[in-house]
């Protein structure tokens, strides 16, 4: 199916029949589900409307391993993509066992990590006032650096200082709405969505197009936005779009968790007139 040309519009306009169409719904998590740092009870009873209406969840984040092990056991989802891509983990609740998959061999995670190390010490050692996030503890392949989360906003000297290492250093890296993710390997948030596409329906995505939705947030969604053809975004995005090459087909008229409760409504009430 041709890519739909028209971006940005107002999620009322999704097509009735691909919100009745609708399998797999994957959603970034930080200022997407979040509002403030916090999960609101209205994401989560979303979340939950989607699961019970038979359409399978699955956070994308750049969050760590220790969140996504407890995402994927406690939240009603079909399974978390984690670290940008790093790995995604699904929990099979009929034998309760958590399912991990990883996109490094066990010598490319030790060489990652080795890499990872470099990065820190050097950022810390020469960019002041940033700091490494305070989830780090709970990652296994990926470095967060704190730009805004729990420090003072950094300018973009500093900004654009850490990315020079991050490049010095041959690693890849992602800005997110708080942290600058870096890591080690030809991995990202799409390769990940299309591995556990494929492993999870036997399919590759350009098969899935009008059966998958994704939402997201700000400029670390943007090849996401580009690969699939049905994908939104709420409000907050909009401060970003100017810098964006890829736009998402919809956006929301609330921000953050309110944006995100405004989608799945219209996405489920669509669906049940459809139906």
């Amino acid at each position: 199916m041709e890519k739909l040309k028209s971006k940005n519009n107002n999620i009322q306009e999704i097509p009735k029949q691909f919100c009745c169409d609708l399998e797999y719904f994957f959603t970034d998590i930080d200022d997407t589900l979040t509002t403030n740092g916090l999960l609101p009870s209205s994401s989560l009873e979303a979340v939950w409307a989607l699961h019970e209406a038979g359409i399978k969840v699955v956070p994308i984040t750049g969050r760590p391993a220790g969140w996504c092990d407890h995402i994927a056991r406690m939240w009603p989802v079909e399974g978390v993509i984690g670290e940008n891509g790093a790995f995604y983990f699904s929990y099979d609740r009929k034998n309760l066992k958590v399912e991990r998959v990883y996109n490094l061999s066990e010598d490319e995670r030790i060489q990652c990590i080795e890499g990872l190390l470099r990065i820190r010490r050097r950022v810390l050692e020469e960019v002041s006032g940033c700091a490494i996030a305070s989830d780090q503890d709970y990652r296994l392949f990926d470095l967060a650096i704190d730009y805004c989360e729990d420090v003072s906003p950094l300018d973009q000297d500093a900004l654009k200082r850490i990315i020079e290492i991050i490049e010095e250093e041959k690693a890849v890296y992602k800005i997110s709405s708080i942290h600058i993710n870096c890591w080690y390997g030809q991995y990202d948030k799409v390769s990940c969505l299309k591995r556990f596409l494929m492993d999870k329906t036997g399919k590759a995505v350009n098969e899935y197009q009008k059966r998958v939705f994704f939402v997201g947030d700000s400029p670390n969604d943007e090849p996401i936005f580009r690969e699939l053809n049905y994908t939104g975004a709420v409000a907050n995005i909009k401060k970003f779009l100017d810098s964006m090459k890829a736009h998402p087909l919809y956006l929301t008229s609330g921000e953050s968790g309110n944006g995100f409760r405004e989608m799945v409504q219209v996405l489920l009430e669509k669906r049940m007139k459809y139906l």
